[in-house]
Order: C-alpha cells, then sequence, then structure tokens
C-alpha cells in the first residue's frame, strides 16, 4: 500500500535520456471501483486518459511512447528525453464519482555525464620525494588538489576532493597508484585518470637483497677456500707423521728379529778363525764348540782338517 505522504511527495525517480520508465499505482484502495482514469504532468497537462469503457486516449506529446498495463491505470513511458522530465500523477474517477490521485513520481531526465579533464598543473620533486598539483574539472566546474608521493606512498593533502552541482558530482581522489577525477550524475558516470607514476618520477630505494647477497656470497666462497684449503693441508701433515711412524715401527719389527749380540769372549776371535764362513760352517761350529770343551778341559784338539774334509 503507497504511504499518503508518500503520494503527495512524490517518488523521485531519475532516468537516463533515451531509456524507459515504469509509473505504477500500486495502491489498492485506487484500483478497485474504477470508472476511468488519467495521468497528468504537472498538475495540469493530460498525458493521457483512459475511459469507462478502457478506451486509451494519448495527447500527442507522448503518442507511440505510452503502454497501458493490464490493471489499465500503470503506464510505461519510453524514450525519455529531458523535456518529459516532470511531476506525473495518476488520477483515478471512481464509479461513486470521487476523484483521487492514486500516485506520484517526479521524473528527473538526465543524459551521460560528461567526460572530465585531469590535468597536472606543477611538479615539484627530490631525491625522496614529489610533489604534484592537478586540476579536475567538468563543463559546470573544477576542482583542485595535491599530492605528495614518495617511493612507497602517496598522501593527498585535505583527504578526496569534491564538488556538489545540481543533479552532478565531481571527485577527485587517488586509488590503485593513479589520480581519478570522477564526474558523475544520477545515472551514470565517467573519469579521466592518470599514473602516479607518469606524474611524479622519485628514485626507487636500492634493494638491499642484491647487495647482501654481493657481500656474503665472496666472504662464503673465501671461506670454503679457506676450509678446503686447511683440510688438504692437515691431511697432508697427518699423512707425513703416519709414514714416520711406520718407518721407525718397521725399524722395530726388524730389530726384534735380529739375533741379540753375544758378551764379548776372548775366545771369539780364535773361533772366528776356525770357523771361517764356509758351506762346512756346521762342521766348523762343532769342531769349534769341542775345541773351546778341550781347552777348558785340558784335551788336545782335534784336526780340523778332518772334519773340513768331511
Amino acid at each position: 500500500m503507497v504511504d499518503a505522504a508518500e503520494i503527495s511527495t512524490g517518488t523521485l525517480v531519475f532516468v537516463r535520456k533515451g531509456k524507459d520508465v515504469d509509473l505504477n499505482v500500486t495502491n489498492a484502495d485506487a484500483l478497485q471501483d474504477v470508472f476511468s482514469s488519467s495521468w497528468k504532468k504537472n498538475g495540469n497537462k493530460i498525458v493521457l486518459i483512459v475511459n469507462s469503457v478502457k478506451h486509451l486516449i494519448v495527447f500527442p506529446d507522448y503518442a507511440e511512447r505510452i503502454e497501458l498495463a493490464v490493471n489499465n491505470v500503470s503506464v510505461k513511458l519510453k524514450n525519455l528525453q529531458e523535456a518529459d522530465s516532470g511531476v506525473y500523477t495518476a488520477v483515478v474517477t471512481k464509479l461513486s464519482g470521487d476523484v483521487t490521485e492514486a500516485a506520484k513520481y517526479k521524473i528527473t531526465v538526465q543524459d551521460r555525464a560528461s567526460l572530465p579533464l585531469l590535468t597536472v598543473d606543477s611538479v615539484s620533486s627530490n631525491s625522496s620525494s614529489c610533489s604534484f598539483t592537478v586540476t579536475c574539472s567538468s563543463q559546470d566546474s573544477h576542482i583542485n588538489s595535491t599530492f605528495t608521493c614518495d617511493n612507497q606512498t602517496c598522501r593527498q593533502e585535505g583527504g578526496e576532493q569534491s564538488e556538489v552541482i545540481p543533479d552532478t558530482f565531481l571527485q577527485v581522489h587517488q586509488s590503485s597508484g593513479s589520480i581519478i577525477c570522477n564526474h558523475s550524475n544520477h545515472v551514470s558516470w565517467t573519469n579521466d585518470t592518470k599514473t602516479i607514476n607518469d606524474v611524479c618520477h622519485v628514485p626507487p630505494q636500492p634493494d638491499p637483497v642484491p647487495i647482501i647477497l654481493g657481500v656474503c656470497i665472496p666472504i662464503l666462497i673465501l671461506a670454503i677456500i679457506g676450509a678446503v684449503h686447511w683440510c688438504l693441508r692437515t691431511r697432508r701433515t697427518s699423512k707425513g707423521v703416519i709414514d714416520e711412524n711406520t718407518v721407525y715401527d718397521t725399524a722395530q719389527v726388524r730389530d726384534k728379529f735380529v739375533a741379540p749380540a753375544r758378551t764379548q769372549d776372548p775366545t771369539d776371535d780364535e773361533d772366528s778363525a776356525l770357523c771361517p764362513l764356509t758351506p762346512a760352517k756346521v762342521n766348523c761350529t762343532l769342531n769349534s764348540d769341542y775345541l773351546s770343551l778341550s781347552r777348558s778341559r785340558g784335551a788336545p784338539a782335534l784336526d780340523s782338517s778332518v772334519h773340513t774334509n768331511n
């Protein structure tokens, strides 16, 4: 059910130029016992009349631009132009003769919002930041705004700037690395943009990663080379010690198998003379032993020729 206050003030509707709009009558009481109905513009100009026999009469300005709904009261206005803006009122005449307003619409027809223009007025920069001023303008108005950027972020002085003109809206702001000049109305919007990097050239800060890698990698390589050199040197030193120990141990083993020296006996030279290094060394040795025994007992010595000849 439509509120009486809403009917008296009218429902505000914005329509893009060339589009259609539905003017509906939803008041159930207004749709009962209807004798005839009509739509008026601005209170005095009749748009159409639906008479008692449900015959539609359309006035020339809206010829072929109106469709009547199934309830014979609601209508569709087609191909609206800016001249069609106004207050449209549905008037219902009851069988009882009572006349009442069943619906009211305030129609505003708007064209597409015009394309705005974004211009850069001035730019100043140094090694760490950049500041620039832009102008966002439309056919009816313009606004200025200043931005300050470094290599990380941009800041708009005073925040987003906007200006409201009757039925239109002009705004300048930043988003996703761009400056945006937006012009809109109730039925459309358009914009002009500029990339911040194209306006403001701030030298990027050097990436610390390559610097760190450039310092650490040579140090790491030198450390690896030093470690390998130390390992090889240690290995050669250890091998030399092992070789010396091996020679010493071999000498010790050899000494273990050498017969211990006999205690010098006065008769050794004499025995050696009697037992020269000959193939008959065994017999000579026996003879020498016997000679030594005979001397100790005072017995005559054996003839060594007997043994050697054998």
